[in-house]
């Protein structure tokens, strides 16, 4: 059966950069793109009958308008080290507004204001019923989506399903929303009930707490945070449905990729074999 992959652009990107990222072409970097192609053939190799959907960040952010500290992840970064990260982000521009429509894969999605995530679980809770999705990402917000979709944890090579989220946690997908609100996300900088972790969020939500302890107390007390949390942690972010989400078949053109790579001097991917299985994944 054919599947839809929803992919979370931005990880892949990011993970590329610091995995491949030195590569470098006439004193071009091409790292990113590099590991970012690599990274979707190795996901057409797991679901060969598939899909491509690419979903980008937004540089803006709904959620800051309403927490300034949303995502403050910012350290002191040299100067040197700061060119590095514009260099990353330029091959993210290029991916997105040229190089994927090149090779035909025009599924792309972004909306001013919003995250993958959000686009992506908007995209999720609007599929057709008889539509089988996998989003390929490593960020555990998106678990609270596995009542409708499975997940393909990049960061892992493994997939992780409804049945197997509740034999780890004990409670429903939906309910990782509700985590979240509780625990804070460390990732997003958003802060949770103090001292409060995601096995102790569940264990309360599982009513397994004794109510005389500090710690079940505190979650009482911290109502005006959690409540507060809910729409910065359950997805989507509000106004997420305003972008259209028709998508096409994948039309990946060979020869556009092969001149991808000679633009590039991707040698990998230019061995007769390797590009024959390439070609061999999107047919």
């Amino acid at each position: 059966m054919k599947r839809t992959i929803l992919i979370d652009s931005n990880y892949i990107g990011y993970k590329a950069a610091l995995t491949t990222g030195f590569l470098q072409y006439d004193e071009t970097k091409t790292g990113t793109m590099y590991g970012f192609f690599n990274q979707l053939f190795m996901l057409k190799k797991e679901y060969p009958n598939s899909n491509l959907v690419f979903f980008w960040d937004s540089k803006k952010s709904e959620r800051k308008k309403i927490f300034p500290g949303y995502k403050n992840r910012k350290k002191d970064l040299t100067e040197e080290e700061e060119q590095e990260w514009e260099k990353v982000f330029r091959q993210f521009n290029l991916l997105k507004n040229r190089i994927l429509p090149w090779v035909g894969l025009n599924n792309q999605f972004r909306q001013r204001g919003y995250e993958s995530d959000d686009l992506i679980a908007q995209y999720v809770f609007n599929k057709r019923k008889d539509e089988k999705v996998v989003v390929a990402t490593a960020d555990d917000d998106l678990l609270q989506l596995l009542d409708y979709c499975d997940i393909f944890n990049l960061g892992k090579n493994k997939l992780f399903t409804r049945k197997i989220f509740m034999d780890q946690w004990g409670i429903a997908p939906k309910q990782w929303g509700t985590v979240k609100q509780i625990a804070g996300c460390k990732s997003d900088t958003v802060p949770g009930v103090p001292g409060v972790a995601e096995k102790t969020a569940v264990k309360y939500l599982l009513g397994n707490m004794n109510k005389n302890t500090k710690t079940y107390k505190k979650i009482i007390e911290n109502k005006k945070l959690i409540d507060f949390n809910a729409q910065l942690v359950i997805l989507p972010f509000k106004g997420a449905n305003a972008v259209n989400m028709q998508i096409s078949t994948d039309s990946f053109q060979s020869k556009a990729f092969l001149d991808v790579c000679r633009k590039y001097d991707w040698h990998s991917f230019r061995n007769k074999k390797r590009r024959r299985a390439i070609k061999e994944l999107f047919n």
